[in-house]
């Protein structure tokens, strides 16, 4: 069967054909297409880092300024306000954590979330971040590839680096922001013929012959490195690295001009074992055109009306507008500068009648002008985003939810960005777990380190006993089934502040345990925990009294003792005196037992002397 746009691999396998390929003509022939539909946003970008770097006035308007004398300046505020969105973006940083999807799972979570945090650290994902919300918001592209790089246990390590936007390029009929509908891309950049080399060392021979040539096949996307590129001393040669969909698989090729370095098919699969592109990139805005663009397109008027109006308006008070009859002065050019000068000294000829006086009313009036149009473009921009000019306003002694809920109306604006970058995060996080899952299954060790800067050692694939006795695989990464997302939740540093703020009043009263106000405060990890420690060693008494106690202690027990031995023996005294007074009544009792005992006495039975009987009278005769 012939291929057709939206073939599937499936169907080739069921016709019992091989999958076909790209010849190397049809994918230059695509790279050529992106360079040809998009060069209106490829110029877009470059002005945009020519802006967001300073370089805001074009040479044609240098040269009028410098004709009319006038100072060329810019007021940098698109680069401020840039720089202020990604250290926003910054402090909304969450930590990606794992989530099973069923109960039988939820060990495996904790093991898949330290796995994830484990590459996102020896990558230090946290700059990377950074680096790529700012490539977005200038270039309106950003994000990151991946790569398998060789380990120490005998599996490959997942690798990120951040993508350059000015080599990027992309399926220009794709419209979705996360590039989803895009059936290629790549990248493609100059690069030294003995760094290719290294690069594709079977292919050294074909490079040596191929001598970088400007303007071949590069287009506009690289100008401002060519410029700086450009040696006919050195050999170059123009590499790029395409990667696209055949069927539903994503094969990649490495080739310069017409010479074929490198071809396969991706070893990267998403959670349904379908191959996946290395490029995990996403958009700021999508305009109606397909184009992508960052933050520099809605800011550039204003911020070309910044440089000029502040141009003008100090060229405005270096100079002074004069209103003079004709031939009142000798030199004209001489009174215009010496009217300029603020100790200036202008000569008017006596002889002759007529006007000469200064129109600074009108000038006064120009420049409140300039100044009231000033402070509009500039609030455009300031505006937009979180709002800085809270800073400095009697918001010291606020609480961080006070803040928060202050700067809101300016976070809504960013709101599409946000989202957009954190669905970025979670299809690298998703990725990420995907390469390991696949690529992992060798015992290892990772080290994790937490939110406090406490280290964890966890075990993966390794070979142990189960309750049964059999050999069995404990962190098997191949048989964890989690759901990757990110913790929504508010930001920390905020709801920990409200709580300090809260429990202040209560902890003057000495209410509140000094342990709990040391976790709430914004302290380094390693402090909070050098204070925990001290607090917890000041609650241990002192071995020197606590030896002392203890032989008092000692001491006490010992009195108690011989004071307890003294009792018994004179408790033993009084049992033995009481013995003595009694005596044995055999059973049965004599008849001349005392009525008394009764059948009470038994044999053997020891029953007190009876007393003397009474004397009885005898009844005299005569009675």
């Amino acid at each position: 069967m012939a291929y057709q746009e939206g073939s599937t691999a499936s169907q080739f396998e069921a016709a019992g054909e091989a999958l076909p390929d790209f010849s190397l003509g049809q994918l230059r022939k695509q790279y050529q297409n992106f360079a040809g539909t998009k060069d209106q946003e490829i110029k877009e970008q470059r002005d945009a880092r020519h802006y967001y770097h300073g370089d805001q006035w074009t040479e044609a308007d240098k040269k009028v300024l410098k004709k009319r004398k006038q100072p060329i300046l810019t007021n940098n505020v698109i680069g401020r306000k840039i720089d202020g969105v990604v250290g926003l973006v910054e402090r909304l940083r969450q930590d990606p954590k794992a989530y099973p999807r069923t109960p039988a799972h939820e060990e495996g979570a904790e093991t898949a979330t330290s796995v994830l945090r484990y590459v996102c650290d020896i990558n230090d994902f946290g700059s990377m971040c950074a680096e790529v919300s700012r490539g977005a918001g200038i270039n309106g592209i950003g994000g990151v590839e991946m790569f398998l790089e060789p380990g120490d246990n005998g599996d490959p390590d997942i690798g990120l680096a951040p993508v350059d936007p000015d080599c990027f390029f992309y399926d220009p009929r794709s419209f979705r922001p996360d590039f989803s509908d895009a059936r290629y891309m790549g990248v493609a950049k100059w690069v030294d013929v003995d760094l290719a080399k290294e690069m594709f060392p079977d292919s050294a021979d074909a490079l040596d012959s191929t001598v970088a040539q400007s303007g071949e096949t590069a287009g506009l996307q690289q100008q401002d490195r060519e410029l700086r590129w450009v040696d006919q001393t050195d050999k170059r040669v123009f590499i790029i690295e395409h990667w696209y969909i055949v069927g539903s698989v994503w094969q990649f090729c490495f080739y310069t001009g017409a010479i074929e370095l490198n071809r396969g098919s991706s070893p990267f699969v998403d959670e349904k074992g379908m191959t996946i592109c290395r490029f995990v990139m996403y958009s700021a805005n999508v305009d109606h055109d397909g184009d992508r663009y960052g933050f520099v397109r809605n800011m550039k008027s204003a911020q070309d009306e910044i440089n000029a109006r502040r141009s003008k308006g100090l060229h405005q008070l270096n100079t002074r507008r004069i209103i003079a009859t004709k031939g009142i002065v000798q030199d004209v050019e001489r009174a215009r500068t010496e009217a300029a000068r603020p100790d200036g000294y202008v000569e008017i000829n006596p002889t002759t009648d007529g006007r000469f006086e200064f129109d600074d009313a009108a000038k006064q009036a120009d420049m409140q002008g300039q100044i009231a149009f000033l402070e509009m473009a500039k609030a455009d921009i300031e505006n937009f985003g979180p709002n800085p000019a809270l800073i400095g306003q009697g918001i010291e002694n606020k609480s961080g939810r006070a803040i928060s809920l202050l700067q809101q109306a300016g976070m809504a604006e960013l709101g599409p960005f946000i989202i957009a970058y954190r669905g970025w995060k979670i299809r690298v996080y998703r990725a990420i777990w995907n390469a390991v899952q696949r690529h992992w299954s060798a015992e290892r060790w990772i080290r994790v380190t937490d939110n406090e800067g406490l280290a964890q050692f966890v075990q993966l694939n390794a070979l142990t006993l189960n309750e049964f006795g059999m050999p069995a695989i404990q962190n098997s990464l191949g048989s964890l089934d989690v759901d990757i997302i990110l913790d929504e939740g508010p930001d920390t540093i905020t709801v920990m502040q409200d709580t300090l703020d809260t429990l202040m009043p209560l902890a003057q009263k000495g209410d509140v345990p000094a342990g709990v106000l040391i976790k709430l405060m914004s302290l380094p990890g390693s402090t909070k925990k050098e204070l925990l420690d001290y607090i917890e060693q000041a609650k241990r008494p002192d071995p020197q009294q606590q030896q002392l106690a203890m032989a008092a202690a000692t001491e006490e027990i010992k009195n108690r003792q011989a004071d307890t031995g003294k009792k018994r023996a004179d408790a033993m005294k009084s049992v033995g005196d009481a013995l003595l007074n009694f005596q044995v009544i055999p059973y049965p009792a004599p008849a001349d037992a005392p009525a008394m005992y009764g059948s009470m006495g038994a044999p053997g039975m020891l029953l007190p002397e009876p007393p003397p009987p009474e004397p009885v009278m005898q009844p005299q005769p005569g009675f």
